[in-house]
């Protein structure tokens, strides 16, 4: 009963409310997917919801972070071999949605390893890096740890590429990525390690804007055509008007929805999770995504918040990894909705539909306020 009242008086009520606020935007969201074009979503939200803020509530509640930071190796490996599982389970199984594998699917229930695998990534990053980085770490002490945290995230990408996820595989370079900022690896080494893939991307991009159909015939025709179309439809969908018909219908919403809204949208492909913010954008117009953009940036700054005061750098880095996962998947699907980015599977975070994206992000947001509930305070401060 103690610990119930201790947890009840140190909860973030604030914080709870923006994930409620989120989730109550996916749900009016997609009850506006069924009116306009009949995809029946919301309900089956709803359950989702329930269960993963039980499963919030859980984490947040009963999890030993202690316990947890000595089992990430395990929890890591875990999720890894069910990713794996993906490639050589039987067809009855591993059932190929959309022109890709990803997904267990047994009788009527479907579910997403490469969602659960951000967990584990970041568990087992935020455990390496806590323990790899002194105060003043030598050179060759941060080249080493770069080089086995790479070697930790490559593993799950090269995994989900081979369904193909490029969308997932993104997200886990995202999640090492702000790891990495945060750790005591220096902005210097960070640079000079990372300027072979700077200065080719950087290439690339003034290719495409130099040398355009160079770029697209020579460059992108080396790419497996699935990938190769994802970048014409991206890069010109008014003259790849296939492979760019979900980006055009996208704009095409948003654009309609002015600045309060327009109840008559054209039809937009997979509104219910991909490009749900286009229907946010269309029926609500830029009201309406502001007001849901300025959610996003309060719960992300709470989350940072409450992870930089908590008494352990694991902490401290876990909340990093889940800030940089979502602050990621927000940009891109938001990005790809009008045009920025190219178009991936990643739904937009506690909005889109999805069970698996659903109950496993509000699974992790539970870690954050588990370590709201246990920060510790120190007289001379939290760490």
């Amino acid at each position: 009963m103690q610990k119930l009242q201790t947890y009840l008086e140190k909860f973030d009520y604030i914080y709870f409310s923006l994930i409620i606020l989120l989730g109550l935007v996916s749900l009016v969201s997609l009850y506006q997917v069924q009116l306009l074009q009949g995809e029946y979503f919301a309900l089956q939200q709803v359950v989702w919801y329930v269960i993963g803020l039980g499963g919030c509530f859980i984490v947040s509640y009963f999890l030993d972070l202690d316990i947890l930071k000595r089992l990430s190796l395990f929890v890591y490996l875990f999720f890894l071999l069910l990713l794996v599982g993906i490639l050589i389970a039987p067809s009855s199984i591993s059932k190929e949605i959309n022109e890709a594998y990803g997904w267990y699917s047994i009788g009527g229930f479907s579910f997403q390893p490469a969602e659960s695998m951000k967990i584990g990534l970041i568990l087992y990053l935020a455990q390496v890096i806590s323990k790899g980085t002194d105060a003043s770490p030598t050179l060759k002490e941060e080249i080493l740890l770069v080089g086995k945290l790479t070697v930790i995230t490559l593993i799950p990408v090269a995994v989900v590429m081979q369904f193909p996820d490029f969308g997932n595989a993104m997200v886990y370079l995202a999640i090492y990525g702000a790891m990495l900022l945060v750790s005591r690896v220096r902005i210097k080494t960070i640079l000079i390690i990372f300027s072979v893939p700077l200065t080719i991307i950087l290439a690339l991009t003034i290719t495409y804007f130099v040398a355009t159909d160079f770029f697209l015939d020579r460059i992108l025709g080396m790419l497996p055509s699935y990938q190769a179309s994802r970048f014409y439809g991206w890069l010109q969908p008014e003259k790849y008007t296939i492979s760019g018909y979900q980006l055009n219908q996208s704009i095409m919403a948003i654009g309609s929805g002015n600045v309060s809204g327009y109840e008559h949208l054209p039809h937009v492909p997979y509104a219910y999770s991909d490009l749900i913010f286009a229907v946010i954008g269309g029926v609500f117009g830029f009201v309406g995504t502001s007001i849901v953009l300025l959610f996003y940036f309060m719960l992300i700054y709470k989350i940072v918040m409450i992870s930089q005061r908590y008494h352990d750098s694991f902490g401290t880095l876990i909340g990093a990894g889940i800030a940089g996962f979502l602050t990621f998947q927000i940009f891109q699907n938001v990005g790809m909705s009008i045009g920025l980015m190219p178009v991936t599977g990643l739904g937009l975070p506690l909005i889109s539909y999805g069970g698996s994206a659903l109950v496993i992000t509000l699974a992790s947001l539970g870690l954050i306020l588990n370590m709201r509930v246990n920060t510790m305070t120190f007289m001379f401060g939290n760490k």
